[in-house]
C-alpha cells in the first residue's frame, strides 16, 4: 500500500475520473497526503500516481457493493482498527452521497462524512423539488412542468403529450429530464441520453414510449430551452459552514461542455469570475433549506433578459472543480478546517487558518487544448483566456509536477489530442 502507516490522516474519495484524481492532488498539494480512492476499476487517471492509492470496488451502481467496499478500505487504513486514524469520505457522485447517508450510522465508526442530514440531500438533489423551492424564493428558474410515468399508457402518449405542452406554454426545442438522476441512470435504451434537447411533440412521444418500456416509472420534467452558447453557462460553487457563514463563494464561466451522450453538461474549460447576482440567489437558497457543507449550482445566463436561470444544485462539488484550485481556493483546505482540525489537534498537521473566500479572476482549468477553449470563448472570455495564458494562469489537474510518470504524461497527450475529435463528433448545438 503507498498511503504511509504514520500518515495523520487519509482523504478517501470514490470514482476514478478527473474529480476524483483533482481532490487527491488538492489533498496532497495542500498537505503532501496520499488518498486513497475507490473508483469502479483502476482507469488511466489513477494509473501509476504517487499521490493516490486505487481500491477498485466493482460496479458502484450497487449500493452494498459500495458500502461494503468502503468499509474494507477503512478497515485496511486502520488495521481493522487496531490504529486509529481519520479518515475523511469525499463522495463525488450524487448517488454514492446518497447510499452513504442512507448506511451513515454504520460508516460512521470508521468516516469523517461531511455531508448535511439524508432529508436535506434528498430535498436539493431532487430536481422537481429544487425547482419548486427557487420559486418560492424567487431565483430565476425556467418554466417547466412534471409528467408521471407512473401510469403511463402508450395508447395515450399523443393526448398526454399534446396536455403537458399546453400546461408548458413554452415552445420547441425543450428539454426532458427525469427529475431523480439515479432512477435514470438504471433505464437503459437506444438512444438514451442523460439530458434530451427535444424538437418537436413527435419526439416527446417516441421518449415517453421508450423510456415506459424500459421500466421508468418515476417523474420526468419538460423544460424550456434557455437559448445561447455553452459559453453562457456558469458553475457557482459554495461551502457554508455549520454555524451559517458562508465560507465560500467562487463562479466560474464554462467555456465549453462534454456533448457526448452520457456526459452532457460536464465542463471542459471553465474561466474563474464573480457574478454578484448569482452568490446572492445561490446564498438565499442555502440559507433556506440551512445547508452545512459544499454546494455547486448549474446556472445558465439568459440571453433574453441578462437572468441568471438556476438549473440544479449537486450536494458535493463536481467533477470539474479544479477551477477553485486554479483560481487559488484549494478545497481540501476547507475540508480539513472544518471537518478534521479538532481530530488532528495535536498530530503534526498544520491547520489552515484564514483562508480566501473566492478565487482571483481569470484562471483558467482546461481538460481539452486551449485552441478549443478559445474556439467556444465569447469574444470578452477569448480576450481573458489569452490573458491567463500569458500570465501563466492556465491549469489542468493532471499537470501537477509532483505525480510526474511518463505514461501518466503520454496518456493525458493522447486525451487532449482525442478531445479534438470528440468536439468534432458531438459539438455544442
Amino acid at each position: 500500500m503507498q498511503i504511509p502507516a504514520e500518515q495523520p490522516f487519509v482523504p478517501v474519495i470514490t470514482g476514478g475520473d478527473v474529480g476524483a484524481y483533482s481532490w487527491a492532488r488538492e489533498f496532497h498539494e495542500a498537505f503532501g497526503v496520499v488518498s486513497a480512492v475507490v473508483p469502479t476499476r483502476l482507469n488511466r487517471n489513477l494509473k501509476h500516481s504517487r499521490i493516490l492509492d486505487a481500491f477498485p470496488a466493482g460496479v458502484m451502481t450497487d449500493e452494498q457493493t459500495t458500502i461494503t467496499a468502503l468499509i474494507d478500505v477503512a478497515e485496511r487504513l486502520t488495521d481493522s482498527g487496531a490504529n486509529p486514524r481519520p479518515l475523511v469520505l469525499l463522495a463525488t457522485y450524487d448517488h454514492i452521497v446518497q447510499a452513504v447517508l442512507r448506511h451513515r450510522e454504520e460508516l460512521e465508526r470508521w468516516y469523517v462524512i461531511p455531508f448535511p442530514d439524508r432529508a436535506t440531500v434528498e430535498q436539493v438533489a431532487d430536481k422537481e423539488s429544487f425547482a419548486a423551492i427557487c420559486r418560492r424564493l424567487g431565483i430565476p428558474h425556467p418554466r417547466e412542468t412534471r409528467l408521471s410515468m407512473a401510469e403511463h399508457d402508450p395508447a395515450r402518449t399523443e393526448q398526454i403529450v399534446a396536455a403537458t405542452l399546453d400546461e408548458l406554454g413554452a415552445d420547441f426545442p425543450l428539454i426532458l429530464k427525469a427529475a431523480d438522476s439515479w432512477a435514470w441512470a438504471q433505464t437503459t435504451f437506444a438512444g438514451r441520453r442523460k439530458v434530451h434537447r427535444v424538437e418537436d411533440a413527435a419526439e416527446l412521444g417516441r421518449l415517453l414510449d421508450a423510456a415506459a418500456g424500459a421500466g421508468f416509472d418515476d417523474v420526468f420534467l419538460l423544460q424550456e430551452l434557455i437559448p445561447g452558447p455553452d459559453s453562457q453557462m456558469r458553475v457557482g460553487s459554495y461551502f457554508r459552514d455549520a454555524a451559517g457563514r458562508i465560507r465560500l463563494r467562487a463562479v466560474g464561466e464554462v467555456l465549453l461542455e462534454d456533448h457526448a451522450p452520457g456526459l452532457e453538461g460536464n465542463s471542459r474549460a471553465i474561466l474563474t469570475s464573480a457574478d454578484p447576482q448569482i452568490d446572492e440567489h445561490a446564498e438565499t437558497f442555502l440559507h433556506e433549506v440551512d445547508w452545512h457543507g459544499f454546494a455547486m449550482f448549474d446556472v445558465k445566463i439568459d440571453p433574453r433578459d441578462g437572468s441568471p436561470q438556476f438549473f440544479e444544485m449537486n450536494p458535493r462539488l463536481g467533477r470539474n472543480h479544479f477551477y477553485l484550485t486554479a483560481g487559488g481556493v484549494n478545497p481540501a483546505e476547507l475540508v480539513v478546517q472544518q471537518h478534521l482540525a479538532e481530530a488532528l489537534t495535536g498530530a503534526g498537521v498544520e491547520l489552515p487558518r484564514e483562508l480566501p473566500e473566492t478565487t482571483r479572476p481569470d484562471a483558467l482549468h482546461t481538460t481539452v487544448p486551449l485552441s478549443l477553449a478559445r474556439r467556444f470563448a465569447d469574444a470578452d472570455q477569448r480576450a481573458r483566456v489569452d490573458a491567463a495564458a500569458r500570465a501563466g494562469a492556465v491549469h489542468s489537474p493532471f499537470r501537477y509536477r509532483p505525480d510526474p510518470d511518463l505514461r501518466k504524461r503520454a496518456y493525458h497527450a493522447a486525451v487532449l489530442l482525442k478531445s479534438l475529435r470528440e468536439v468534432r463528433q458531438h459539438p455544442p448545438a
